[in-house]
């Protein structure tokens, strides 16, 4: 479900609900530009799960919509927000294992009145 600003410390904001939905189309085709994963640090030590969207590339399309932090690896940037991946996971069927997204699934959760929206994001 839409929401302008994700986060604690709003890490990801949009401007509008296109801009939210084109974002889920880029993140549902998974072609290897992100992942999404849940890390379970709290087994490490640390204080607690993180929802976490890795980004591979550098010119992801959406950077100003996401205060990103740098990667480690071969993951250039990284964005840490559990209120947002529970979102695309609980509201519109996204896979948290970084692994592919079921792209027909997650589109039948957009409104009609931005799949094109989606679907722009999706062709990026």
């Amino acid at each position: 479900m839409y929401k302008r600003n994700f986060g604690t410390k709003n890490q990801i904001h949009f401007a509008s609900e296109n801009e939210y939905y084109q974002v889920l189309g880029y993140l549902a085709k998974s072609d290897g530009s992100t992942s999404i994963v849940w890390e379970r640090n709290e087994e490490q030590g640390a204080w607690g799960s993180e929802g976490r969207i890795q980004i591979y590339i550098d010119d992801f399309p959406f950077i100003e919509n996401f205060d990103l932090t740098a990667g480690v690896g071969n993951i250039i940037y990284r964005m840490n927000c559990n209120e947002f991946v529970e979102n695309i996971r609980d509201d519109h069927g996204f896979i948290i294992t970084g692994g592919n997204q079921d792209i027909d699934a997650i589109r039948n959760t957009v409104p009609a009145e931005y799949l094109s929206d989606f679907n722009r994001g999706l062709n990026l």
